[in-house]
């Protein structure tokens, strides 16, 4: 919450509203505070160097609260404004947050405003219904090993199309993207054996471009086409891109890649959204 971009986003407001959708999206979500031994407790009740759960985030009456858990369930608690004896605490506000105080269960209520100043870090693990996922299995291999953009054997790289389906077409579409590397491989049989990290596998720096292409393979040189998304390279296990699809009825244009030509791996890619797609190679 401390990087320029989060300061962007709480001066704006941003932030607030994504939580809002977070929440209700039923995603679960996370606080981290001040780093420090947790055996330190400031003045107002907050562990220093502890993950808290967020268990809501509400909007009531003008007021911007958050419902908070301390993992260990103890009488160590925020003692601030919206604590639970605190005075901000009115009859009608506790009938809309069925709040009942209760003491030493390690729940608490406090003020965005207070969230901002008494924790450091958001977590966020987006967590979606088995019928939102799609998804396709590939690996950087041999000649499709292209790497990125800066070489001309980018264009060999796997590509697939994300093509939305139905009366969603019409219509601007929501997708959240992820690529994972490295994931277990069975000779056995087609496809992949689970979505587990293969741990004697390396690790590469991975990206992902999506792109107009007229429902064709993107050409050689990306500047050929019309970006409309995607990742840095980074060497991570997954990497993710979320964005919103404007109708475009040939379909767009995902192409996942390591940094360097001849980095191979399997991956899986998979878009989560609620609209109905298509997802196949090009």
């Amino acid at each position: 919450m401390r990087s320029p971009q989060a300061q962007i986003d709480l001066a704006s407001g941003r932030l607030w509203s994504q939580l809002l959708h977070f929440n209700q999206e039923g995603f679960l979500l996370g606080a981290g505070s001040p780093s420090g031994s947790d055996a330190h407790i400031s003045s107002s009740g907050i562990v220093q160097g502890h993950a808290y759960s967020i268990l809501q985030i509400r909007e009531v009456d003008g007021h911007k609260l958050v419902q908070i858990r301390n993992p260990w369930a103890n009488e160590v608690e925020w003692n601030g404004p919206w604590s639970d004896s605190s005075q901000e605490w009115t009859e009608r506000i506790k009938h809309k947050l069925k709040h009942v105080p209760q003491s030493k269960n390690g729940v608490f209520w406090m003020s965005w405003q207070d969230f901002q100043i008494h924790f450091r870090s958001i977590y966020v693990c987006r967590v979606y219904p088995p019928e939102m996922r799609y998804s396709v299995h590939g690996q950087w291999r041999g000649y499709s090993a292209g790497g990125c953009q800066d070489y001309d054997s980018w264009h060999q790289n796997p590509q697939y199309r994300l093509r939305v389906t139905g009366r969603d077409a019409l219509y601007p579409v929501h997708v959240f993207i992820t690529l994972t590397q490295g994931v277990g491989f069975s000779r056995k049989t087609n496809g992949f054996r689970n979505y587990q990290s293969s741990h004697d596998s390396s690790m590469f720096y991975i990206g992902m471009r999506i792109l107009k292409t007229r429902g064709c393979r993107a050409a050689y040189n990306i500047y050929m086409h019309e970006s409309v998304g995607g990742t840095d390279y980074v060497n991570s296990r997954e990497i993710s891109c979320e964005l919103v699809l404007e109708p475009y009825p040939k379909g767009y244009t995902i192409v996942p890649t390591t940094i360097h030509p001849g980095e191979e791996a399997p991956f899986v890619l998979s878009v989560f959204t609620k609209a109905p797609i298509k997802l196949e190679a090009v």
